[in-house]
C-alpha cells in the first residue's frame, strides 16, 4: 500500500522560515508541496526526497544541480537545497511555484499557433538542456505546466514550464533522441490528439487536420530511419521557429492588406467575380477552400509583380504568404489536381526569390504530396505537372550530375507516361521535346 501524506503539513521537519500551505502532487521520485516564505514573503514549491534513500538524494541534488545550471522560462527555477535537519528528515529542494494547471488539464484546445509556439519554447529549454550535457528522458502532459500570469489570461500569453527533471540524466546519442521523439509527439498529440503510432498509420497531410509543413516536420522527428531524423534538438527548434516566422510574415502581411484595403480589395474581387459567373448567391458559396486559392492566388501575382519590380525581399514575403495558402489548400483538398499544378508552377516560377536549395526541397515535399498520378481523374495531367517538377529538379541541381540524371530520367518517364495516355495535347509533346533537348545538352541549356 503506498504511504499516505497529509496535505497541509509537510512529512519532514524543515525550516520554521516555510509554511505548508498544500500538497500538489506526488510521483515514484518524491511529494511536492505548495508553501510561503515568509522571510521572501513569496509562495514557492518544496520537493521532498520520497525517501531518505542515496537513490532518492541523488535524483534530487541532480535535479537541482540541471535547475541551477540552465536559465530558460521553460525550466522551473530552483532557489535552495535543504540538507535534512534530523536523522528521519529528507533532503529537500525549494523551487519557484507555477501558478497554473497541467498541460494533461488543458480543456480546450490550443490554436495551431499557440500550440507550435508552446512546443517551440519548451524545445528551446531542452535544447539548453542538452548543451549542458543533461537530457530529460520524461517529456509528457503530465510534467508540464502551463504559466499563467493571471486566472483569465489569454491562452497565447500562457507559457508551458517543465516542473519534473526528476530522471534527467547526463545526456547520449539515444537520449538526445528521445527528448526530440518526446517533444515531436507532444506536439502531434496537441495538434490531434493521436499518438505517432496512428500517425503514420493514416496520413494527416491529406485529411488536414494540420498544415503539411508541419506534418512533414513532424515526420522527420518521428522517422524510423536514423538518417532522416533530425540530428539534434537545436534542428527542431530551427524548424519550429522558421514556422512561427512565417506565420507572423502572413499576419504582417494581412496587416499591411488591410491598411491598403483599396487595392487588396480590387484584386481579391476581381479573382473572385472571374471565377463567379453571378453575384446572386457569391458570398453564401465562398467556402475556407475558395478563401485558401484567392489568397494563394492574389499573394502569387503579388510576389511575381513586387519581383519584377526589384523588390526581392517584399516579394519573398508574399511568397512564402502564397505558399502557406497553397500548402493549406492541398491539406484540405489532396485529390484536386489543380491546385497541385499551381502550387507546382508557382515555385517553378520563383527562381529570382528563394534559393536552389530552397526550391529543391519545396518541389521534393510538393511530389511527396502529389503522391500517385493514377489517383487523379486526369492521369495524363497529373504525369505533366509530375514530369515538369522532375525537369525542374534537374536544373536546380545542374551541378551535381548523379541528380541531374535522375531527375532528368524520371521527368522523361512521367511525360512519356502522359503522351501514352493523351498522345494528341501539344503541351504534353512540348514538353517531351524540352526533356530530351536538355538530356541531349548535358543539362547545361
Amino acid at each position: 500500500m503506498a504511504e499516505e501524506h497529509p496535505d497541509t503539513t509537510f512529512p519532514y521537519p524543515i525550516p520554521a522560515r516555510y509554511r505548508c500551505i498544500r500538497l500538489l502532487g506526488q510521483g515514484g521520485s518524491g511529494l511536492v508541496y505548495k508553501a510561503h516564505d515568509q522571510r521572501l514573503n513569496r509562495n514557492v514549491a518544496i520537493k521532498f526526497a520520497r525517501s531518505p534513500s542515496i537513490v532518492s538524494r541523488h535524483r534530487l541534488v541532480n535535479e537541482a544541480r540541471l535547475l541551477s545550471s540552465v536559465d530558460h522560462p521553460a525550466l522551473c527555477r530552483v532557489f535552495d537545497v535543504g540538507e535534512p535537519e534530523i536523522p528521519s528528515s529528507s533532503l529537500f529542494m525549494v523551487l519557484e511555484y507555477i501558478e497554473g494547471k497541467p498541460l494533461s488539464k488543458l480543456q480546450k484546445s490550443m490554436s495551431v499557433y499557440d500550440t507550435v509556439k508552446v512546443v517551440h519554447s519548451l524545445t528551446e529549454g531542452v535544447c539548453l538542456m542538452h548543451e549542458a550535457g543533461y537530457a530529460h528522458n520524461d517529456i509528457n502532459l503530465h510534467n508540464i505546466m502551463l504559466r499563467v500570469e493571471a486566472e483569465n489570461a489569454p491562452q497565447h500569453n500562457k507559457e508551458a514550464v517543465l516542473v519534473d527533471l526528476s530522471i534527467a540524466a547526463p545526456s547520449s546519442p539515444a537520449s538526445i533522441q528521445r527528448d526530440i521523439y518526446q517533444l515531436s509527439s507532444l506536439l502531434l498529440f496537441l495538434l490531434t490528439k493521436m499518438k505517432p503510432e496512428h500517425f503514420f498509420q493514416q496520413p494527416i497531410t491529406y485529411q488536414g487536420q494540420i498544415p503539411s509543413n508541419l506534418s512533414r516536420m513532424i515526420k522527420q522527428a518521428l522517422s524510423l530511419e536514423p538518417n532522416s531524423r533530425f540530428r539534434n534538438c537545436d534542428d527542431l527548434r530551427q524548424e519550429l521557429s522558421s514556422w512561427l516566422n512565417r506565420y507572423q510574415s502572413k499576419k504582417r502581411i494581412f496587416k499591411f492588406a488591410a491598411a491598403n484595403v483599396t487595392v487588396a480589395a480590387i484584386i481579391v474581387l476581381i479573382f473572385v467575380f472571374l471565377r463567379e459567373p453571378t453575384t446572386e448567391h457569391l458570398f453564401e458559396s465562398y467556402s475556407t477552400e475558395q478563401n485558401h486559392y484567392e489568397h494563394a492566388l492574389v499573394f502569387a501575382h503579388y510576389s511575381q509583380h513586387l519581383a519584377n519590380d526589384g523588390y526581392t525581399q517584399q516579394a519573398a514575403d508574399q511568397a512564402e504568404s502564397a505558399l502557406i495558402h497553397f500548402d493549406d489548400l492541398i491539406s484540405d483538398r489532396p485529390n484536386k489536381l489543380n491546385y497541385h499544378g499551381k502550387r507546382a508552377e508557382f515555385i517553378l516560377n520563383s527562381e529570382k526569390l528563394f534559393s536552389n536549395a530552397q526550391l529543391t526541397t519545396m518541389l521534393l515535399n510538393a511530389i511527396n504530396e502529389f503522391g500517385e498520378t493514377e489517383s487523379y481523374d486526369d492521369a495524363p495531367a497529373a504525369h505533366y505537372f509530375l514530369a515538369k517538377m522532375y525537369l525542374g529538379l534537374a536544373r536546380l541541381n545542374s551541378e551535381q550530375p548523379h541528380l541531374v540524371e535522375r531527375w532528368k530520367g524520371s521527368a522523361a518517364h512521367s511525360i512519356n507516361a502522359a503522351i501514352k495516355h493523351r498522345p494528341d495535347v501539344d503541351r504534353y509533346r512540348e514538353l517531351h521535346s524540352e526533356i530530351r533537348q536538355y538530356q541531349s545538352s548535358g543539362g547545361t541549356d
